[in-house]
């Protein structure tokens, strides 16, 4: 085993000083380069491109993840035709994800990848650097992404906001293994807030694209910055994410509260097993949850069904610090409603998935119901080439085509 290891980490060190058969003087000299391509079947470690499929189960999601991700690298690659790549290794990568779900539908997940390893100047040689700044990744059935949460998250995370998890916040508690972590959740855990209407539009639409960064503000030849474009590939002319309205998430925060009166004597149960002085901490949860329960209940039925079917928005520093102020129990009032706001810093509009829009795929979770397109780049010439190359004539539609 000791050898095994010790072989893979001589590779992979030959790898990342990869000799390009060049002298130069500076990482500048370097940028007219010739480049090479290498698809994901080229990928240098079998033991890695053996597992490109694995977290799909069935032999019918892993063929869709197959002949889907052979299908946009062939669209990627077609958008380079007369097009000259210097200056790096544009490199392919395949990966699967398991499965999530959008709403109540289950979906399969898996990403297509390249990314530039440029060349760079080491003692007068040519070498490919170990690591990428520029990169594109294809998402299927993908929309909240970990580079998108300074705009779009989850704003109550997935679980109950205790020490441990029990599981209660899945739809189906009873049958629930903690083995499955994206299992169907209740409500109030399904939506997703969002502090950009352009961004709202382009997932919407399907059209354009959202980028992270103003083009004012991007900094000319600065590697330190990455800035992100977005496009949301769609096949379907109804909105991709719909608003929660008050009434809503008013009904969720109900089911929620229900949830916690599993939860917490569960969780004092278990923490006075070990003999952990936090459980003083729950020694009033139940007057807790009543009291969050009746400020809900009042809320629903003193107002008027127009006002319950706004849009529901959200501002979870503040309740947190009315919170505090009142000096009530952090641990035992969680997601306790005080009020929706409206333009206050730091409040979000609150959207579901459209169940219209997901459907269930039964036999074959994995097909793309919506592919998320993300591309990052630094504004150095060898980055921006390949940025404008891809905006330019890469093959959206081919894409929507895959898209069921």
């Amino acid at each position: 085993m000791k050898k095994i290891i010790l072989f893979k980490s001589l590779i992979a060190l030959l790898l990342v000083q990869e000799v390009i058969a060049q002298d130069c003087k500076t990482n500048t000299d370097l940028d007219a380069t010739p480049g090479k391509y290498l698809t994901a079947a080229q990928y240098p470690w079998p033991a890695v491109r053996a597992e490109y499929y694995n977290k799909m189960t069935g032999a019918a999601d892993k063929a869709t993840a197959k002949q889907i991700l052979t299908q946009l690298e062939k669209i990627e690659q077609q958008s380079r035709n007369g097009f000259t790549l210097t200056g790096g290794n544009w490199e392919n990568y395949y990966s699967t994800e398991g499965y999530n779900c959008a709403g109540a539908v289950k979906l399969g997940q898996y990403t297509f990848q390249s990314a530039l390893y440029e060349y760079f100047c080491v003692k007068g040689k040519s070498v490919r650097n170990s690591e990428y700044s520029t990169v594109l990744r294809m998402y299927a059935n993908n929309v909240q992404l970990n580079t998108l949460e300074p705009y779009l998250t989850n704003p109550f995370g997935s679980s109950m906001g205790g020490t441990y998890d029990l599981g209660f916040q899945y739809m189906d508690w009873k049958n629930h293994k903690l083995s499955e972590p994206n299992a169907q959740l209740i409500s109030l855990f399904t939506y997703l807030s969002c502090n950009s209407a352009s961004l709202v539009d382009a997932i919407n639409s399907g059209k354009n694209y959202f980028q992270d960064v103003a083009e004012k503000d991007i900094r000319p030849n600065n590697r330190s910055n990455y800035v992100y474009r977005y496009w949301f590939i769609k096949n379907k002319a109804i909105p991709v994410l719909i608003p929660v309205t008050r009434k809503e998430y008013l009904q969720s925060l109900l089911e929620y509260y229900e949830r916690e009166k599993l939860y917490f004597p569960k969780l004092v149960t278990k923490l006075t097993d070990e003999h952990d002085n936090g459980v003083k901490q729950y020694s009033n949860w139940q007057a807790d949850v009543e009291g969050k329960i009746a400020v809900v209940k009042k809320v629903l039925s003193e107002q008027k069904e127009d006002w319950l079917n706004a849009q529901a928005v959200i501002n979870r520093i503040e309740d947190g610090s009315k919170n505090y102020k009142a000096g009530l129990t952090e641990k035992t009032n969680y997601n306790r409603f005080w009020t929706f706001y409206g333009s206050e810093n730091k409040s979000v509009p609150l959207y579901k998935y459209n169940p219209e829009y997901f459907k269930t795929i039964t036999q074959n979770p994995a097909k793309p119901q919506i592919i998320t397109i993300a591309f990052r780049y630094i504004t150095v010439p060898s980055s921006l080439r390949l940025l404008n190359n891809f905006t330019e004539n890469f093959d959206f539609e081919a894409v929507k085509k895959l898209v069921q």
